[in-house]
């Protein structure tokens, strides 16, 4: 049997936990390319301008002139999101991070410096 302080010390624990855990706000409109802010212990953020910047469809866009409006234009830049959200997630496993946003999309509410891991991602989109 479990005494009362017993229980009352869990139930304390496990809201402690919770608490701590959800350490990060995310403003509102926020890009999340993998993880949730709710329960996050280990967030990074990428320079989302330099990944799409790193692909061979924003060069080819940059290059031909593409109309980002147009149908293929709009095409490039799906295939651009895909493979950014793709390095993200292989780089985030890597660095075992459980969020990535969008830089100036995060504020660490435990003062912590939040990683960034857009040079790696950059270099994942280079391969």
């Amino acid at each position: 049997m479990f005494s009362r302080f017993h229980m009352f010390s869990t139930a304390l624990a496990l809201l402690l936990a919770s608490f701590l855990s959800a350490q990060v706000t995310l403003k509102r409109g926020a890009v999340v390319y993998t993880g949730s802010a709710a329960n996050t212990t280990a967030p990074a953020v990428i320079d989302a301008k330099k990944a799409k910047e790193a692909t061979a469809e924003w060069q080819k866009i940059e290059a031909e002139g593409i109309d980002l409006h147009s149908a293929r234009g709009k095409q490039l830049l799906q295939q651009i999101n895909a493979k950014v959200r793709e390095a993200v997630k292989s780089v985030a496993t890597e660095d075992s991070r459980d969020l990535v946003v969008r830089k100036k999309d995060i504020a660490d509410r435990q003062g912590r410096e939040v990683a960034d891991l857009t040079d790696k991602v950059v270099e994942k989109l280079e391969e």
